[in-house]
Parts: structure tokens; sequence; C-alpha cells
């Protein structure tokens, strides 16, 4: 098999592996076999490559909400209303980060809304150097 067909079949096992967002364990136990079932140089590229690809997939699906103090339930679940109206959401995970100085961070897979207050001192910083 080539590393496009491994890569493509990787893909595949990866998009069964989730429904609604959230990862079903008898899906990935039955990918990891079906993997397994490759030659051990391909398996062990596959397998690692399979890994990157789930982790990578419950990160879009994961709410990160960096803060500078802890959120009621409430907060969170008002951030999570609004967010949801664009991708389902299976996690969320909060932070505190007293170095944003006021605001709030949010990360969904490789998207970032920073509506921190250091977030803002920045934009104005490279407005005015440029």
């Amino acid at each position: 098999m080539t590393k496009k067909q491994l890569q493509k079949v990787v893909k595949q096992l990866v998009k069964v592996s989730f429904i609604d967002g959230k990862m079903v364990e008898s899906n990935i136990i039955k990918s990891i076999k079906i993997l397994k079932s490759q030659s051990k140089s391909q398996a062990i590229l596959a397998l690692s490559e399979y890994l990157r690809a789930l982790k990578r997939k419950q990160r879009e699906h994961t709410l990160f909400i960096e803060t500078t103090s802890p959120l009621s339930v409430g907060q969170i679940n008002k951030i999570l209303k609004a967010v949801e109206k664009q991708v389902k959401i299976t996690k969320v995970v909060t932070q505190i980060n007293p170095e944003i100085l006021g605001g709030f961070k949010l990360k969904i897979g490789d998207a970032i809304w920073d509506e921190s207050l250091m977030g803002k001192i920045k934009q104005v910083k490279e407005t005015i150097i440029s």
C-alpha cells in the first residue's frame, strides 16, 4: 500500500470513528485492528497517523476557554450555546491565565477568538508599528 493510499484509509477510519462529534470506542478498536493487519512498518506509520488524526478531529469539537478568573456554569453554558450555532462541541476545557489581563480567549481546533485585554493591546501595538 502506498503512503497516499494509507493516508486515504486513515482518513476514512477517522471519519467512522466519530458520530456527532463524539468518539465511538468500538469503531476505534475496529480501526486499530484494521491498521494492525498491515506489515509492521506500515502499521506503525498508519497507527501514528491515525492517532494524530483522531486528536486533530477531537480538537475540532473541543472548546478551550481561557480567562483570568474561574467562570460559572452559567457563563460557560452561555458561551457554549453561542459557539454551538457554528460547531458541535463535545468537550469544554477551561484554563485560568492572569496574563491575558481580562476578557477571554476561545479556541476550537485551529480557530482562535481573542477577546482578551492583552490581545487588544497587541492589536493596537501592531497597528501603531505598521
